[in-house]
């Protein structure tokens, strides 16, 4: 250890030169940072779900859509003034880049080629009667395709679908979407201004995405900075040490970036929120080797001697500090949701590059600072309420440790019960800013339809040709009706209703030829008339595959929650599985994909969980180098996320995949105040010191920094409050009281733990 650093202290220059250099370097990759906003990003990848998914994709290759909903301000579509601005919308919905059709009330074709709705074309000078306007709403309410789909039950919203010529599109492309979209809605609302406008597509959800992340980096990131180095400027009474922690932090945030874009990785909706977590660990770091410095200015040493003796002091603790919390956060990468890895791998090079540069580029800054502006040496009214809150703990330890014992004992008990009652779900929703058009449009639809949950599966055979047999088609029949007898089930459409219902219209509509005909020559002979008359987004080719071995059914559900999907889904298997024993289903919805993620990846958090406390547990034992610590350590680690999860789980109950990453992470976050107070009160115990007299001097040296980097830790988590996303403010709601309980377990609970179990006299051991 005291070559280590001597080595730190006589080569600070070298060091200084040879990160700036690398810093340098690495942020040359900057500006070429990339921003993922696909929803796939999010999905777990050893899902072999998604594999069919991919497959029912590239067969049934779907266009693009945009969703435009129209809202009057008067709550009725069928009055003058929604129907031109519909109008309008029909006409001029082409100045959208790549656009080519549109489906709406106006132009409906129903999949038997019902042209429209109304008897003629909409203009200004076009009046309706009131027997016109009564008889459409009155197919609204007959055709199931329109009622709930294109149009609300209430009749006070109507919705518009706008395709696309292409199943994908670039970046740029969806640039130029988004903002076509907006020029034609501003022109639209100009015109109609009784008559609401909101849009939706993949293409404003990722764009919304990607405005969210820049604006949380540029604005949120900056203002961590900042709040962070005002808290140290004030606890230290030194705007030049608070200079020196700033720029560690914001040396350690552009090696994080630049090694990432290097790296070829690019920030998603998850990983967007590393660089905030790294800016407060690398903060920590720095904190505690400034105020073990500034205590041993306050006792005479020049500060040269003062920093060898804080690097001496911190050493082992931030080492292992480092170790526990990269572990914790390396861990993630146990999950198969490349969000939540690439989230890990960030914030664990993150924590790499701050152990590295609090060690070789903060003594350098700070012994470059003159003496007289290394802070006053008098206690200032920030270091009096630490001392004051140091004493407090101490008093409470020793009056009443045993009852401290009991309490934390029975509210954990408590809490740990009352965290079963969280239940995980996923909502795309929260991952879009509420700032953003696109929140709008999902608010003004979900508050006037319930358009349930749709899945989607494929039945694939062996045979060309075999899904249209009239024996096949008789058994999907009874398949299909059975998933629409089910109690969560809205509706069910397959290529089966289109064959019985064209096979009536050949036989002069009498209802008795609503089935499937008796020969495969009858099949074909009605397939063929309905393509004759199939209407333009009906066709064919979207319910089977060119030669007829693969069928799509649709499912719509009125089942909103994950483990509803679930369930339904696995009657759907259980059930296929007895009628079509020779065929196989295909799960083909991206729906029934995010419900199994809430499952996968909350078990693949768990398993991550338990190995990081593992190998935390294991570091502990051999850095310190003994099991009784290391196990002993553990407690204080793992009571923070069980009381907040257990008081989550009465007030709230619902937490998803991304926030449950946050239980998984808390305990790298907190085991770095433990590893400081074991580490000191070790030493003060092998030098002879009695368990009290061990506790008063850890809570003492370690104790103010402390309280200093959990204020920053928690303060800088609460800017999360203010980001574009719901995500990120649940993050900043389980996150700071989880440090701050840490705080207030480590200066009480721990060192009660420690007087009530290790009461036994040790040997002072050689000095390391």
């Amino acid at each position: 250890m005291k070559s280590v650093v001597s080595f730190l202290i006589h080569k600070r220059g070298a060091l200084l030169a040879l990160s700036l250099i690398v810093t340098v370097l690495l942020g040359l990759g900057i500006p070429r940072a990339g921003f993922d906003t696909s929803l796939g990003v999010l999905l777990t990848k050893s899902d072999p779900y998604l594999q069919e998914r991919d497959q029912m994709a590239q067969t049934f290759p779907a266009p693009v859509e945009i969703s435009f909903a129209i809202v009057p301000a008067s709550g009725i579509v069928f009055e003058r003034e929604t129907l031109l601005a519909l109008a309008d919308l029909n006409r001029e919905f082409r100045s959208i880049p790549l656009a080519f059709s549109m489906n709406s009330i106006l132009e409906w074709q129903s999949p038997f080629g019902d042209q429209s709705l109304f008897p003629r074309t909409v203009t200004q000078q076009t009046q309706f009667t009131e027997q016109e306007l009564l008889d459409a709403k009155q197919r609204v309410v007959d055709d199931p395709f329109l009622n709930n789909s294109y149009i609300a039950p209430g009749f006070d919203l109507t919705l518009a679908s706008v395709r696309l010529r292409q199943t994908s599109i670039s970046s740029q492309e969806s640039k130029e979407i988004v903002q076509a979209s907006a020029a034609l809605i501003q022109s639209l609302q100009q015109r109609h201004p009784s008559v609401s406008f909101y849009v939706s597509s993949e293409a404003h959800y990722e764009q919304s995405n990607r405005d969210a992340m820049i604006s949380d980096l540029s604005f949120l990131l900056p203002l961590v900075l900042l709040l962070c180095t005002a808290i140290i400027c004030l606890s230290f009474r030194s705007i030049a040490l608070g200079c020196c922690i700033l720029g560690v932090a914001l040396v350690t945030v552009l090696m994080t970036i630049g090694a990432l874009t290097w790296a070829g990785q690019s920030f998603n909706t998850i990983s967007v929120m590393a660089p905030l977590v790294v800016v407060t660990i690398a903060v920590a770091d720095s904190v505690h080797i400034i105020s073990i410095f500034r205590q041993s200015l306050l006792q005479g040493l020049s500060p040269v001697a003062a920093m060898s003796q804080s690097l001496k002091f911190n050493l082992r603790p931030i080492s292992l500090a480092t170790i526990t919390t990269f572990i914790g956060f390396a861990s993630l990468n146990l999950a198969s949701s490349p969000a939540i890895s690439s989230f890990g791998t960030v914030v664990a090079i993150g924590v790499a590059f701050a152990y590295l540069l609090t060690l070789g580029v903060l003594p350098a800054l700070v012994l470059l600072l003159p003496e007289a502006r290394l802070g006053s040496r008098e206690a200032s009214g920030g270091v009096a309420i630490i001392n004051a809150s140091i004493r407090g703990a101490q008093g409470l330890v020793a009056k009443h440790g045993r009852a401290l014992l009991v309490l934390v004992a029975s509210l954990a008990t408590v809490s740990l019960g009352l965290s079963f009652l969280n239940d995980t779900d996923f909502d795309r929703a929260s991952f879009i800013s509420e700032d953003s058009p696109l929140h709008d449009y999902y608010s003004v639809v979900s508050e006037r339809m319930d358009r349930g949950t749709p899945l989607s599966y494929g039945i694939e055979v062996a045979n060309p040709y075999g899904t249209i047999e009239p024996d096949f088609l008789r058994r999907l029949d009874e398949f299909t009706t059975w998933i629409g007898e089910q109690d969560q089930v809205i509706g069910v459409a397959s290529l089966v209703e289109v064959v019985k219902t064209v096979n009536q219209g050949m036989n002069e509509n009498d209802a008795r030829y609503y089935s499937i005909p008796d020969t495969l020559a009858e099949v074909e002979d009605a397939l063929f008339n309905y393509s004759v008359a199939q209407a333009s987004d009906f066709t064919l080719d979207t319910l089977a595959n060119e030669d007829f071995s693969l069928v799509r059914v649709f499912v719509s559900t009125s089942t909103q929650s994950n483990q509803g999907i679930l369930e339904l889904s696995a009657k759907i298997n259980e059930e296929f599985t007895r009628q079509l024993p020779a065929a196989k289903l295909l799960h083909g919805s991206s729906t029934l994909l995010f419900a199994r993620m809430d499952k996968a990846v909350t078990v693949e958090l768990l398993q991550g969980y338990a190995f990081s406390l593992i190998m935390i547990t294991l570091t502990l034992i051999i850095g310190m180098r003994s099991v009784y610590y290391g196990l002993l350590s553990m407690l204080p680690n793992l009571l923070p996320a069980v009381l907040v999860f257990g008081a989550w789980g009465l007030l709230v109950g619902r937490i998803d995949p991304f926030v449950m990453m946050l239980f998984s992470i808390s305990i790298g976050l907190v085991v770095d105040d433990t590893v400081h107070v074991l580490s000191t009160y070790q030493s003060s115990r092998h030098e002879g010191l009695m368990p009290t007299a061990a506790i008063n001097r850890a809570l003492e040296k370690a104790g103010p920094a402390l309280i200093i980097t959990t204020a920053v830790l928690a303060l800088g988590t609460c800017v999360l409050i203010g980001a574009s996303t719901l995500y990120f403010q649940q993050a900043a709601t389980l996150l700071v009281p989880i440090v701050v309980l840490a705080l207030l377990l480590d200066l009480t609970f721990f060192p009660a733990l420690l007087m009530l179990f290790d009461r036994k006299p040790l040997a002072p051991s050689a000095a390391e």
